[in-house]
Formats: C-alpha cells, sequence, structure tokens
C-alpha cells in the first residue's frame, strides 16, 4: 500500500443483460477479486453441475430447459443458497436499467455504439463500477467480461474499442481489459444473469406495474452488503442529457476529424 492511498484491488467483472416483454431493459453484473472468483465457481459448481447447461435464470423460475423436472420446493432452497455463495464472494455489484423505445427515441443513431440500448448500459455499468471502487478507496484496474450472443454485441465491442482509446474513459471504468464470453466459459456471468433478471423483474413488476412486491431474494441480495452496489433506471430529464452530451461529444469529434482533413489537405 502507497502512503496516503487505499489498498490495490485487481478485479473481475461479469456482465449478463435482461430483457422484459414489456420493454424493461437491464445490464447487471459482479465484481469479484481474483481468489474470490475461483472460490465462487468451485461452490457454484458444487449447486449446479447436475443441471446440464449451468444456470439461466428463466430457464431456473420457469423450470424447464436443464431445469425441467425441478420441484417446486426444490427451487427456494436452491435459490436461496446461489444467492448465499453471491454475498459470500462479491466485491461489488452493478445494475442498470432503461426502457427501450425510450432510449430508442432519444439516441444519437449515428452514433455507432449509442444506438441500442445494450451498449448505453454498458458504459453506465462501467461507469458505476468505477465509481464504487473509488469511494472504496481502492485503486487498480478491473477485467471485464460481458455474456457473448446479444444481437447488438457487434455495436458494443466497436463501442468498447472507441471508448477505451479515450484516457479520460478508460481511467473512470478501471478498464484493463474486455472480452465477449458464452457463460459456459466464464461462470460469474451465471451471477451476472441471476440479478440482471432479479432487477428487470422488479424494476418492471414492482416499481412500474406494481403488480408484485419485492422478491426476498433480491432484497437478500440487496441487504447482505449495500454500499457495495449500485443500481439506476436512467429515464426522463437524466437519458435526455446523458443524450446529448453523447450527441455533442460525436459532433465535437466529427468536426475534429473535419479540421484535421481539411488542414492535411492544405498542407499538401
Amino acid at each position: 500500500m502507497l502512503e496516503g492511498k487505499g489498498p490495490v484491488a485487481l478485479l473481475e467483472a461479469y456482465f449478463d443483460e435482461s430483457e422484459r416483454a414489456g420493454g424493461v431493459f437491464c445490464v447487471a453484473g459482479y465484481a469479484f477479486a481474483p481468489p474470490q472468483a475461483r472460490k465462487f465457481v468451485k461452490e457454484w459448481a458444487r449447486l449446479f453441475d447436475g443441471y446440464v447447461g449451468g444456470f439461466h435464470m428463466v430457464d431456473f423460475v420457469h423450470r424447464r430447459g436443464a431445469f425441467k423436472g425441478l420441484a417446486v420446493t426444490e427451487q427456494g432452497p436452491l435459490l436461496r443458497e446461489a444467492v448465499k455463495i453471491i454475498n459470500r464472494r462479491m466485491a461489488f455489484g452493478v445494475a442498470v436499467s432503461c426502457n427501450l423505445a425510450e432510449v430508442e427515441l432519444r439516441s444519437p443513431r449515428w452514433m455507432r455504439g449509442f444506438g441500442h440500448a445494450y451498449p448505453v448500459c454498458c458504459h453506465l455499468c462501467m461507469m458505476a463500477l468505477g465509481s464504487l471502487i473509488g469511494d472504496a478507496n481502492l485503486r487498480g484496474d478491473v477485467t471485464y467480461v460481458f455474456e457473448a450472443g446479444h444481437p447488438s454485441e457487434p455495436e458494443a465491442r466497436d463501442f468498447m474499442k472507441g471508448a477505451t482509446e479515450s484516457p479520460d474513459l478508460k481511467r473512470s471504468y478501471r478498464h484493463r481489459g474486455d472480452s465477449f464470453l458464452p457463460k459456459s466459459d466464464a461462470v460469474p456471468l451465471q451471477a451476472a444473469d441471476l440479478l440482471a433478471w432479479e432487477w428487470a423483474k422488479c424494476r418492471d413488476e414492482t416499481l412500474e406495474q406494481g403488480i408484485r412486491p419485492l422478491r426476498k431474494s433480491l432484497r437478500a441480495l440487496f441487504e447482505s452488503a449495500p454500499k457495495r452496489y449500485k443500481i439506476a433506471h436512467i429515464t426522463g430529464e437524466p437519458l435526455v442529457r446523458f443524450m446529448t452530451a453523447v450527441r455533442d461529444l460525436g459532433l465535437l469529434q466529427l468536426q475534429e476529424e473535419a479540421d484535421g482533413g481539411a488542414n492535411n489537405e492544405s498542407v499538401q
């Protein structure tokens, strides 16, 4: 540890997405210290390796796929144990949600990387995680892992490449590296899947529709360590301000590129 500085924290962060039929969209995930990530994988495997294909929250809840034939009486104990493993091993949790139609309406689609809610929420999740690390007075960087396969993954990859070429953004993300992997290759993505599903359902059915109380499983996650979570739903005026800032930045970059091209032509 350096004098006047917090301890060094090298973290691995895993993010997944969830989408509701009504348009609520969420990206969420967990950051782990590498030793805790390894312990998480071992404990999670003991709990779910008997289910071929691993844990997918939507299949688990509806008892289909790998969980076809699972008794209703088995669901509660399994989910409670999964929550205990996450609470025991995670360093930070982040979830950002939005409304797909609202983002589509507000986004500057000509700027690749902001035309869909997926890369927008990825950006905001990384900003939130960087903020949590700063609030904890930790130094160090994060290796980001996102689940592969979302239709907007190519746009998210392009956005990630451009964003991490910006020293300011890279610093705010605490970005060391990133990759897009299937759940089978990165088991902690299954914890991210659980959080994304839980928060999207809460946002949709509890906070917006008011048709169900907060699920006990989500409450158990949040109450374990509330200061280690950042949860947000971006909508209304904050979304307008965010997209305006993105648009203005894009226009500035276009102008700088045009000025650079004109200068090059004058030199020739």
